[in-house]
């Protein structure tokens, strides 16, 4: 099983819950803080945010963005968007101070080869590529020769592509054990027809390697099946409010409703057990009262024969 699974102290095989900060920090530290803090008490393993430049993927200004903003949609350039909700890497040292007094693991999704260098640079072991740069295979060689574990997302891919994704990284780093892979569907938020979470199983077959699932649907169902399925890591988007400006507040988990999703993960795994076949404990009391068993019709003596009549 991959590290960033099992560095996690946990009473049971447990998922990483991971809560997708990305944009909702609105280009604001003390948004980005508070949003780090909140995850942390609704129960999350892990933080993750975007460092990206917009100029490293987005050159063409026009380019219109519509997204909900409570009753109404808003209509904007695309470029506009992204350049307000840049990662400022001075806000690196005390967020990674603090998912660390909080017991939480950070990471971020960079977008060039100077977005891993501020990312290592400052001790970060755990990079995520989006789905949108999985067929960038020289930025996937960069992060796999840092030795940091690479995560990587799998929304609107061919089968080749991811294949060609995975190879690229095993060519510099062929430890599987720093490989997870996400199945994820890019559409937001995702109907529960366009999940297919049977795609978990098939990574496994092909890759074996750590599988996950970075969920777009509503509510906590999809994770849940996706853990009871074999992922163990979980990716989640995280607003601290629904209703605050920018693209992607509207279909993210809330506090309330990413504790939840926390908590019926945790219930699940613990129902799913360890696959040994013996009696629960509980099961031991009942077991010594009413499994059948041998007693004697008469008094026998040592050394008699005995028959099924005795």
């Amino acid at each position: 099983m991959n590290k960033i699974v099992t560095e996690q102290p946990k009473e049971y095989d447990q998922s990483l819950i991971i809560a997708e900060v990305g944009l909702n920090h609105n280009g604001n530290y003390e948004l980005a803080r508070e949003s780090v803090i909140a995850a942390a008490k609704a129960g999350a393993d892990a933080v993750k945010f975007q460092n990206f430049l917009t100029e490293d993927f987005l050159s063409d200004k026009s380019i219109l963005h519509t997204y909900k903003d409570g009753d109404k949609e808003i209509t904007e350039p695309l470029f506009d968007i992204c350049k307000r909700s840049e990662f400022k890497v001075e806000w690196l040292p005390d967020l990674i101070k603090l998912c660390d007094e909080l017991g939480v693991v950070f990471l971020s999704t960079p977008t060039s080869k100077s977005g891993v260098d501020d990312l290592i640079s400052h001790g970060v072991k755990y990079i995520k590529n989006g789905s949108d740069y999985l067929s960038h295979i020289p930025l996937l060689k960069y992060m796999a020769s840092t030795d940091a574990t690479i995560i990587i997302s799998t929304g609107m891919a061919y089968q080749e592509e991811i294949d060609d994704a995975v190879n690229a990284i095993l060519s510099i780093q062929p430890n599987k054990s720093k490989l997870v892979i996400l199945h994820c569907t890019s559409s937001y938020p995702t109907s529960p027809e366009n999940v297919n979470l049977k795609k978990i199983q098939t990574l496994q077959d092909r890759y074996q390697v750590s599988i996950g699932f970075s969920d777009h649907t509503e509510g906590w169902e999809s994770a849940v099946q996706a853990v009871t399925l074999g992922a163990k890591v979980v990716e989640k988007h995280f607003t601290l409010d629904k209703n605050l400006p920018g693209p992607d507040h509207w279909f993210s988990s809330d506090y309330k409703e990413f504790k939840e999703l926390v908590e019926q993960i945790r219930l699940a795994e613990s129902r799913m057990g360890n696959s040994v076949l013996e009696p629960a404990n509980s099961e031991m009391q009942v077991r010594d009262q009413w499994r059948l068993g041998l007693v004697w019709d008469r008094d026998v003596k040592k050394g008699s024969d005995i028959s099924a009549q005795d």
